[in-house]
């Protein structure tokens, strides 16, 4: 089960913004993005968090979870699209396949088509891996925080 591995590298990224923040008390709230091809399944991941941040400034704390669907782009004639539910499913029923994915993501690539010209140079821009969106702080003075990951263009505020 490789969520718990990934709950304590999340685990120790929301520690290190929790120990940033002036006055902080405790970790409110935890927001992460998911992409779909990782084929993390998002109730073990926040089963796992919820285990390892015991003890910690995270214990307790509200996890949200978004899933990113997948975006492809075809390098041929730059064509971007987003696989139908069905296509993800047969991804994710496929014995074979979502083994492939689980394990070498990118490989994915080599099943797929473009739906506009038919190329076969795609590539993923959008789904793969986990990203620390947000964690929400409350600090010393019923004043609360906002960390958010530089990559969304917000990093850290007050609110």
């Amino acid at each position: 089960m490789h969520e718990t591995s990934i709950a304590l590298s999340i685990l120790a990224a929301v520690e290190d913004v929790f120990h940033e923040t002036p006055g902080a008390r405790r970790v409110a709230r935890i927001k992460l993005q998911i992409g779909m091809l990782s084929l993390i399944d998002p109730e073990a991941l926040r089963f796992a968090l919820r285990v390892v941040s015991r003890g910690t400034p995270a214990e307790g704390a509200e996890i949200e979870i978004e899933m990113i669907v997948p975006r492809f782009h075809c390098k041929d004639c730059g064509y971007e699209w987003e696989p139908s539910h069905e296509d993800i499913k047969r991804i994710s029923e496929d014995p074979e396949l979502s083994t492939l994915v689980h394990i070498h993501p990118d490989a994915l690539v080599q099943y797929l088509q473009c739906p506009r010209c038919g190329g076969n140079r795609v590539e993923i821009i959008r789904g793969l891996g986990v990203v620390l969106h947000s964690v929400d702080i409350e600090a010393d003075g019923e004043k609360s925080a906002r960390w958010r990951n530089a990559s969304s263009g917000e990093g850290y505020t007050d609110r």
